[in-house]
């Protein structure tokens, strides 16, 4: 009966936890930074649809000549809070590359009310 409340604690715990993918969290905490513009969620595949894991996505602002680097997680996701409000997202690019693939500059949809902006990257075998 142990084994059984173990596993059940570890279930509540784990629904429990903020969700996470390629590092930033959905939580309510996210929503405390009023000078925060849109976050991005993005999603890494290759042409036949399969989710690539560990994809390098790298975010470049020209404007402010940053760049920001992350891979994707085990589903293939990506996470990115969003940049300060100056930050047009508009002026965010957003390339996704891995090895044995061709890189890739990523297809972005413009956020919809408070919604993150969706970022999809299609990889093709080179």
């Amino acid at each position: 009966m142990s084994a059984r409340l173990a596993i059940a604690f570890a279930a509540t715990l784990g629904l429990a936890s903020p969700a996470y993918a390629g590092g930033g969290g959905f939580g309510a905490d996210d929503d405390d930074d009023a000078n925060a513009g849109p976050p991005f969620l993005g999603l890494v595949q290759d042409d036949g649809g399969s989710n690539i894991v560990d994809a390098r996505i790298t975010l470049t602002i020209a404007s402010m000549n940053s760049t920001l680097v992350l891979r994707s997680d085990t589903v293939g996701h990506f996470f990115v809070r969003g940049f300060d409000k100056s930050v047009d997202p508009k002026d965010v690019k957003i390339t996704c590359s891995k090895d044995g693939y061709a890189d890739v500059t990523a297809t972005t949809t413009p956020p919809a009310g408070n919604a993150p902006i969706q970022a999809i990257c299609v990889l093709k075998k080179q």
